[in-house]
């Protein structure tokens, strides 16, 4: 019988060593079995009940809901981690198939594919402060993938890890700061230690102001589809790994400097992001902005301490990777077209020749504003709505954030729908040619879902509230 935590340890593992394997002779046949792969994962964890064993075509059965002890360390998939897990599984999976149009050579997949197995078992091991063991391990993968093809580490990549590894200790010791308070309830010093080493670690994690500067670099040095599957699928196993610390140590919820804390990091973030998103020269810092704002938001969802701010903050987890995906997958075609070059103004023009990836970064970045249109935009309403009346100044930071992200897309527009004035200006959408049906039709369809889910929001709000029940422990 296999167990599903093995199954997500294992499975992602075995086929990163096939798809690195046939990756260099045939690059679609390997980013193809990375995106099946991760889909029937992602689809598995959904589906199948965790209380009892499934058949598995008669070679063998799958019990998702069994529990693996491996290395003295306990693995099982618990109800709470179901969506949590198959968002990162799906997500991968989007991303692995944009990659096949735009990355076919790059070790998005393979890696992409370790970092998942990583990133599942941070979620799934008991006691879950290990985990950030394995998100630690994850940042060093995802260096080989953030690279350039032939290129050495990028400095994006570098300060990821480098923030990663300096917020792990923080982890370590507020796990140790808080079982001591257990037992000592009456030291309260060692709570108000462990709320700090906390805050500094997810801060780190995060790229929370100031400590941004690697979510800007990661979405400008890196491969853009491969910045967007850190900021989606790595962040993602960073933002449950909270909720987990958040409901395991409820009391840190009623320490006095929560709230404020969070909604100073959040508003921080959306302001930084609003200013500076409308003055970029390069694509990939205004995914990374974009980001930013959205990230903000939902830090300002998690402080309200309440059920609606959670199942806000969860829903724009879970509608996140639509935008990012979709701008990851823009930044790409487009830079294609410009020969590698990253500058705005080598752009004119563009969207003529690449109709499809424009179009895929003008919504993607709409979805991240939160604005009417995008996939984010109920999220921000409903938590707009919620501050109006306790903080309507954070509530205007947050419209200002999301009219700065639009301002900078909308300047990006104008640039790509530039006609040139006579043929000899034109050297740049020369480079490249049509995109192509299967491009066409891979975007066309992220568009059209991205469009499906900001008009019809219903089934992600349920996901959202249903899944905010069960940390619910640590509101009131």
């Amino acid at each position: 019988m296999i167990t599903g935590s093995l199954l997500l340890l294992s499975a992602p593992l075995l086929m990163a060593g096939i798809v690195y394997l046939v990756l260099r002779w045939m690059p679609s046949v390997a980013a193809l079995l990375a995106a099946g792969t991760s889909l029937l994962l992602g689809i598995a964890v959904i589906t199948l009940p965790l209380d009892q064993p499934v058949s598995l075509w008669g070679a063998g059965e799958i019990a998702m809901g069994e529990e693996v002890t491996l290395l003295g360390r306990e693995l099982v998939l618990e109800p709470g981690d179901r969506v949590a897990v198959a968002l990162l599984f799906l997500t991968a999976s989007a991303l692995f198939l944009l990659g096949w149009r735009f990355s076919p050579r790059s070790l998005l997949f393979p890696v992409g594919l370790g970092l998942l197995s990583l990133l599942s078992g941070a979620l799934l091991i008991n006691p879950f402060v290990y985990g950030v063991l394995f998100i630690g391990i994850g940042a060093g993968l995802a260096v080989f993938m953030l690279q350039e093809e032939g290129a050495g580490p990028s400095r994006g990549a570098v300060r990821y890890l480098t923030f990663t590894i300096l917020a792990l200790p923080g982890l370590l010791v507020t796990h140790w700061l808080l079982e001591r308070y257990a037992m000592t309830p009456d030291d309260t010093g060692l709570l108000t230690a462990a709320s700090v080493l906390l805050s500094v670690s997810f801060a780190l994690l995060l790229g929370v102001a100031p400590f941004h500067n690697w979510v800007r670099s990661v979405g400008n040095d890196g491969l853009p589809l491969a910045a967007a599957f850190v900021l989606t699928v790595g962040n993602g196993a960073v933002w449950f790994l909270l909720l987990d610390f958040l409901q395991s140590y409820s009391w840190l919820s009623d320490q006095p400097l929560f709230g404020p804390v969070l909604l100073a990091a959040g508003t921080g973030l959306v302001l930084v992001g609003g200013l500076l998103a409308p003055v970029q020269p390069r694509l990939g810092r205004l995914m990374a902005y974009a980001a930013m704002v959205d990230a903000g938001a939902t830090l300002i969802a998690l402080q309200l301490n309440s059920s609606l701010g959670l199942a806000v903050a969860l829903f724009s987890l879970l509608v996140r990777p639509f935008g990012l995906a979709l701008m990851g997958a823009g930044v790409s075609g487009l830079q294609a077209r410009t020969g590698g070059d990253r500058e705005l103004e080598k752009l004119s023009g563009l969207a003529w020749r690449a109709p499809w990836s424009s179009a895929a970064l003008v919504l993607g970045a709409v979805s991240l504003a939160g604005t009417p249109v995008g996939a984010g935009f109920v999220a921000r309403w409903t938590l707009c709505q919620a501050l109006a009346g306790s903080r309507p100044g954070v509530a205007v930071a947050l419209v200002l954030g999301g009219t700065g992200v639009v301002w900078g897309v909308w300047r990006v527009l104008a640039i790509l729908l530039r006609r040139p004035a006579s043929p000899k200006d034109r050297p740049v959408s020369a480079m490249g040619g049509s995109e192509g049906v299967s491009t066409a039709a891979v975007l066309g369809a992220m568009i059209v879902v991205t469009l499906v889910v900001s008009a019809f929001p219903g089934l992600i709000a349920s996901v959202a509230t249903s899944l905010a029940e069960t940390y619910t422990p640590f509101v009131p």
